[in-house]
């Protein structure tokens, strides 16, 4: 199995001395926030069902998410596996191809039609080509193990995808941002399995 370079980014990062005061205070109000999230949220593995192509997607464009394993959240229901969770795209540029791709998953539709609002944070990536030695395709949920715990705030995922790097904050609203690595078009295959931290989102 290809084997992801991840770079966690520690809670404490090291701060620049040029950074004014109220930069510092900020970023440290990210890190508290994201600290308090962390502790709501579990990790999940889920494969995504249909490609996103940047040359062929508007921004308000909807992806989905099927879980590959059951998920107890610490703050809400449990997910069984293949419960669908949804998501939308923006993307930076015009109607083709663009250099950046973000997604924002927000609720999880059970087998029942329940929808659950969720937050979840892309946490890693492992593609479908992700096969054994003799060449089979690994089922979702069986690749790489998620891994993820709650002391990483922030992940970045070098060649998470072909020709794009993957970087997440457990505060931020979104899920992920995938950054094109040179000039080719952002594709993230169908069948590609998500590695997520994920929690219910209480209204």
């Amino acid at each position: 199995m290809k084997s992801l370079q991840i770079l966690a980014i520690a809670v404490a990062s090291a701060l620049p001395f040029s950074l004014h005061a109220q930069s510092v205070t900020d970023a440290s109000s990210t890190a508290d926030a994201g600290m308090q999230q962390a502790k709501l949220m579990v990790p999940a593995n889920g494969a995504l069902l249909h490609t996103i192509d940047a040359a062929k997607i508007a921004s308000g464009s909807e992806f989905k998410v099927k879980l590959a394993n059951t998920v107890h959240l610490n703050n809400g229901p449990e997910l069984h596996s293949g419960a669908i969770l949804v998501g939308t795209i923006t993307k930076d540029g015009g109607q083709g191809s663009a250099s950046k791709l973000t997604l924002r998953i927000t609720q999880a539709i059970l087998k029942d039609g329940t929808v659950v609002p969720i937050k979840a944070t892309i946490v890693g990536v492992a593609g479908p080509d992700n096969g054994v030695a003799e060449g089979y395709p690994v089922a979702p949920g069986d690749q790489e193990p998620n891994d993820w715990t709650t002391g990483t705030l922030q992940v970045k995922v070098l060649n998470a995808v072909s020709h794009g790097d993957l970087q997440s904050d457990i505060a931020s609203d979104n899920s992920g941002v995938f950054t094109s690595t040179g000039n080719h078009d952002l594709k993230i295959t169908a069948g590609s399995e998500f590695k997520l931290a994920v929690a219910k989102v209480n209204n």
